[in-house]
C-alpha cells in the first residue's frame, strides 16, 4: 500500500525551486540563506525536524540575500486578533517554531523593500510535522519591525488524508516579510460535528461544463441530528508530490468565495470551476473552519 500511494503521488510531478538551503543543526542557532534575483523568485528553506517554508515573491527587482531563523520564543499575540486559548503549534521533536526574517536589502533587519526590491505580493507555505490536534488553523504574522504577532495570513491548508507520514502544510500571502508561525485557534462554539466531506461531478445551470461540488456535513451534536450553516468554513485545493512539497491552486468557485446553505437539504455546498484541472488527476480538498478540525478527501479531476 505504500508503494501504492508514493507511486500515485509522483505522478503529481515534482516542483524545482530556484534556491534551496537546508540546515539540520540540533544545537545552537538554526539558520538558512537563499539569495533572490529577478531570475531566482523562489527560495525554499529546510529545517529538519523544524519544518520547511518556501518564499515565493511575484517581481524580484534587485538581488539581496534572505535568511530566514529559527526562534522557539513565539512573539506575543495581538487578542483582537487572536482569541484567548491560540496557541503555536507544537511540532513533532517538541519545539514550538517562530521564523524570523534578516537579509541584506535595506529594510528592517535587512529584509527587502515593496517597489524597491520586489513588486507584488509574497507568498509562504511552510509545511511541519506534528502531533497536535489542530482545531482551526492561522499562519501568524508580526508586520513590519512589530514584535507582536498581529495579523493572520492564511489563505490555504493540507492535510494529505492518503499520506499520514505527510506534513500538513498552510499557505499565506503577505506585502511584507517579518515573523512569522503556525497557530492553532480554539472553536468558536462547541458541541458541533463533523460528519461527512464529499466530492461529486455535477453540472453548472447551463448544463455546459462539468463542475466539482464538494459537501460538507456537520451538526449540532451527534451526525443523526439535523444538519447546521457553517459560514465559517474555507477550502483549499492541493496537490503534492513525492518529495512531500505542496501546490495549492487557485481555483474558481462558481457561487462566490464561500461555501452556499442549501437549506432543503442542510447542506454546505461548495462548486469547484474544472478551469486549472487536469483531467484525471489526483487533487486534495482539505475543509478548515471555526467549528471543525480540517478535513481532508481526494478527488479526480473529470
Amino acid at each position: 500500500m505504500r508503494a501504492l500511494i508514493v507511486l500515485a503521488i509522483s505522478l503529481l510531478g515534482t516542483q524545482c525551486w530556484a534556491s534551496t538551503c537546508s540546515n539540520d543543526s540540533t544545537e545552537g542557532v538554526v539558520s538558512c540563506t537563499n539569495t533572490f534575483s529577478p531570475t531566482d523568485t523562489t527560495g525554499s528553506y529546510e529545517f529538519f525536524g523544524n519544518g520547511r517554508l518556501i518564499v515565493r515573491f511575484d517581481t524580484v527587482l534587485t538581488t539581496f540575500t534572505l535568511t530566514v531563523t529559527i526562534n522557539h520564543t513565539i512573539d506575543p499575540l495581538d487578542p483582537n486578533e487572536f482569541p484567548a486559548g491560540t496557541v503555536a503549534v507544537t511540532y513533532a521533536n517538541g519545539f514550538q517554531d517562530q521564523y524570523d526574517f534578516t537579509g541584506s536589502a535595506g529594510g528592517p533587519n535587512g529584509v527587502p523593500v515593496k517597489n524597491t526590491d520586489y513588486k507584488g505580493l509574497i507568498s509562504l507555505t511552510l509545511s511541519y510535522l506534528t502531533g497536535q490536534t489542530i482545531h482551526n488553523p492561522a499562519f501568524g504574522h508580526a508586520p513590519g519591525d512589530t514584535t507582536t504577532i498581529t495579523e493572520d495570513i492564511l489563505t490555504s491548508y493540507s492535510a494529505f488524508p492518503l499520506c499520514p507520514q505527510c506534513d500538513p502544510t498552510m499557505g499565506g500571502t503577505t506585502p511584507g516579510l517579518s515573523s512569522v508561525v503556525a497557530l492553532d485557534e480554539p472553536f468558536t462554539e462547541s458541541g458541533d460535528t463533523f460528519c461527512s466531506l464529499t466530492v461529486a461531478p455535477t453540472n453548472n445551470a447551463s448544463g455546459k461544463k462539468a463542475e466539482e461540488e464538494v459537501t460538507l456535513v456537520i451538526a449540532s451534536g451527534a451526525c443523526s441530528g439535523t444538519g447546521i450553516r457553517d459560514k465559517t468554513a474555507r477550502l483549499s485545493v492541493s496537490t503534492t508530490d513525492i518529495d512531500g512539497n505542496v501546490t495549492f491552486l487557485a481555483l474558481k468557485n462558481v457561487e462566490g468565495n464561500k461555501f452556499h446553505w442549501d437549506n432543503k437539504n442542510r447542506l454546505n455546498e461548495y462548486d469547484i470551476s474544472p478551469d486549472g484541472l487536469v483531467t484525471g488527476q489526483t487533487y486534495t480538498i482539505t475543509v478548515f473552519s471555526s467549528k471543525i478540525s480540517p478535513q481532508s478527501t481526494p478527488f479526480v479531476a473529470p
